[in-house]
């Protein structure tokens, strides 16, 4: 991920650049990891719509818990990736789910 933006309990949240998929729409890759013996627990998602792409070793509450908290400062995190991105990308391989198709009509 290209942008930092914290680190609290040992987790760390990263986010890339703004995207836009096939539809039109907005959305930032977010990425928290934890580091754990032989590798990393991770989640990763996307702004603004917070569907959980993958994630591994993170239980159902710290999910919640992660989503919540990219929730809370999700509005830093667009001003940061707008501010600092020298354009927006359009990525057509990530696929969409039927909540973000359902969302875009």
């Amino acid at each position: 991920m290209k942008y930092f933006f914290s680190e609290i309990d040992n987790v760390t949240l990263t986010f890339s650049d703004i995207y836009i998929n096939r539809f039109g729409m907005e959305y930032i890759r977010i990425y928290f990891e934890r580091p754990r013996e032989g590798g990393f627990d991770f989640l990763e998602s996307t702004l603004p719509l917070l569907n959980v792409k993958a994630s591994v070793g993170f239980n159902v509450q710290e999910r919640e818990q992660l989503l919540d908290y990219a929730k809370t400062n999700a509005f830093l995190i667009w001003e940061i990736a707008r501010e600092d991105g020298q354009h927006d990308f359009i990525d057509r391989k990530i696929p969409i789910t039927h909540y973000e198709l359902r969302i875009t009509h």
